[in-house]
């Protein structure tokens, strides 16, 4: 009996064999439709979410600041400062604490990690809420089921930005490309960009921005200086990074510090 495709649904066939976590079998499969490549059945999922942040991710600092570049970028693209803001699934928090030191309203949202960072400034559930853009970042690959897990997400805003890196064409087997991350077993949904377009019909989005690791779906429009940011991270982070240094002027850090100490 075959297997569908975690995000249109069709069916899917056989693509590879693998390990993760040093003794876990695993069958993937791919959607011959939008090339979408997935880990079946990951009863592996407890283990390897025994912390909630793999340790060999030694780079989360390093990419938040980069992320933080681009969303800014992207922020300032659509005429958003006064905006605000929602980082799902964020981890530590270090992503809202480095978009409030800019002076963007922020918040943070994961029930399976620690807020270290954005103490104060969490949304408890995002279901009923609204937020003019919310980030998920190194957050698609882990779902088991996307459309289901980004549902609540996509009804709460009408810009959504996020990290995954998309499949090489051809599509590499594990093994063959480092992102599979056998070793922490928590990557289990390989994306192309056509699955990514479909992920965003099946959400209710007009569409998606693609390019190698950064998309942005949206309702209405997306303004040429946005689909360019996105379409070129490095340059979006550049941007950015000039950026923060005008942002400082708006920064949250001293309020957010008087909310603390009363």
């Amino acid at each position: 009996m075959s297997s569908r495709c975690r995000v249109c649904r069709t069916a899917t066939v056989p693509f590879a064999e693998g390990q993760v976590l040093g003794h876990v079998e695993v069958t993937y499969e791919r959607c011959p439709a939008c090339g979408l490549v997935m880990a079946l059945e990951p009863t592996w999922l407890e283990e390897a979410y025994g912390s909630a942040i793999a340790k060999l991710d030694i780079g989360l600092l390093d990419r938040c600041q980069i992320l933080a570049n681009v969303t800014g970028t992207v922020l300032r693209a659509e005429r958003l400062r006064g905006g605000r803001f929602l980082d799902w699934a964020g981890g530590y928090g270090t992503l809202t604490r480095l978009m409030r030191d800019r002076g963007y309203d922020f918040t943070h949202s994961d029930p399976l990690a620690s807020n270290v960072f954005a103490e104060g400034h969490e949304t408890a559930a995002v279901a009923g809420e609204r937020f003019d853009l919310i980030t998920a970042f190194e957050v698609l690959e882990h779902l088991v089921d996307p459309v289901e897990a980004l549902a609540d997400v996509a009804r709460a805003t009408d810009r959504l930005l996020v990290t995954t890196q998309v499949l090489p064409d051809p599509a590499p087997r594990p093994g063959e490309w480092w992102y599979y991350t056998p070793e922490s077993g928590q990557h289990i949904t390989f994306y192309t960009p056509a699955s990514l377009q479909a992920l965003a019909r099946e959400l209710g989005f007009d569409g998606v921005v693609t390019s190698d690791l950064v998309h942005y779906f949206f309702r209405g429009k997306a303004s040429p200086v946005t689909r360019a940011a996105v379409r070129r991270p490095a340059v979006a982070y550049g941007v950015g990074h000039l950026a923060a240094v005008l942002d400082r002027r708006h920064s949250l850090l001293q309020s957010d510090l008087t909310r603390i100490t009363g």
